[in-house]
């Protein structure tokens, strides 16, 4: 947190009432009369203002309960670097698992004899999406853009589907505080899934590492806030089909994904934990269809946040909504004996605090 006041130096002196800012954000710092800046501790009553002359605070800061001191930093900007990272983290655990879900349900959706389908053994693909995405973080809010960029292979036998995927992802958001946050890395990925009764349930899994760099920019730091560190990522899900209707085939799934940061924070010679855990649950429908030499395909899923619900802190870095409808529809087409193209497109329905539209594509290779 920075603090500014304007006026002459010697006023931290002589003045019980100060013209200042906190992160950049106009406030009115008014003392007891006769108090001065230079008099002042943790005892001494205060009362804080914003600009327009609202109080945020009154009354002595060494009487703030754990709860009470995190409200007013929320409120005063303290927390807009938490908040910031909460954002880009959020994003991250909506979009770095897509392009390998369709690998999944590519492989091990039901299928007749006859119908599209991708056959059974080696298959060597690549993906890249791309997504604009919204948000909204307590006290304040992002936009930006975030890139997914994948190669892998994965072998199918039987009933059994097991890969390893490597490559980037990116989150650039602009936030609240006049700043930029940055956050790259690259990723190595294994995945495997496993069809039973005849492929009417289908149980997979994703593990994922990734490597983190990136920086926080804001108009009220001395100097960007270099950021560095690793991260886990695991989802998992249950799918089960119904039976297939003409030429539709649709699944019930549920499931749910847990993501751990481990993120330090350099910023003017010293070094500060930004770690954060994330976790959801979401369930719903996912389906598709022959269409000429392809198919078409797609899901309908609700996505609900548990973070703040295992850490009560979170409450003061999320917004208060915690849940997401998004729904997915693509195609797929063959261009040839061994080759698939497929295009996707997502969006959440209604509001959210993570909101965002993105569309995929993936060439396959199947030998």
């Amino acid at each position: 947190m920075t603090l500014q006041w304007d006026g002459p130096l010697n006023a931290i002196h002589t003045s019980s009432t100060l013209n200042a800012s906190l992160n950049g954000n106009p406030v009115i710092l008014q003392l007891p009369a006769g108090t001065t800046l230079a008099d002042f501790s943790a005892n001494t009553p205060i009362t804080l203002r914003d600009d327009d002359g609202i109080v945020l605070f009154a009354g002595r800061l060494d009487s703030l309960t754990r709860d009470e001191a995190l409200t007013l930093a929320a409120s005063i900007g303290a927390l807009d670097v938490d908040q910031t990272l909460r954002g880009a983290q959020k994003q991250a655990l909506a979009q770095n698992f897509n392009p390998i879900i369709r690998q999944v349900d590519s492989a091990m959706f039901p299928r007749g004899e006859g119908e599209y389908g991708r056959p059974p053994g080696t298959n060597l693909w690549a993906s890249t999406e791309i997504s604009d995405f919204d948000g909204d973080v307590a006290n304040s809010s992002y936009s930006g853009d975030g890139k997914v960029t994948l190669l892998g292979i994965d072998v199918t036998h039987e009933n059994l589907l097991v890969g390893i995927a490597a490559g980037n992802s990116k989150i650039d958001l602009d936030h609240g505080g006049g700043g930029r946050t940055d956050l790259d890395g690259e990723i190595i990925s294994a995945y495997g899934a496993v069809s039973f009764l005849d492929n009417t349930i289908v149980l997979d899994t994703i593990v994922m590492y990734q490597e983190l760099d990136g920086a926080i920019r804001a108009r009220y730091l001395a100097e960007h806030i270099d950021l560095d560190g690793d991260r886990w990522a695991v989802r998992g899900s249950g799918t089960y089909f119904l039976p297939e209707y003409r030429s539709l085939r649709a699944g019930l799934t549920a499931g749910g994904a847990y993501m751990e940061d481990d993120l330090d924070g350099k910023y003017l010679g010293s070094t500060n934990d930004y770690g954060v855990e994330l976790g959801e649950v979401f369930g719903g429908v996912k389906f598709g269809a022959d269409f000429l030499s392809g198919e078409v395909f797609g899901s309908l899923l609700y996505h609900y946040d548990v973070s703040s619900d295992v850490d009560s802190d979170l409450d003061f870095l999320d917004d208060e909504e915690d849940d997401r409808t998004v729904l997915e529809l693509g195609a797929a087409h063959r261009l040839g004996t061994h080759v698939d193209f497929a295009i996707a497109g997502r969006t959440t329905l209604g509001s959210s605090s993570t909101e965002y539209d993105a569309i995929n594509a993936t060439m396959s290779y199947n030998f």
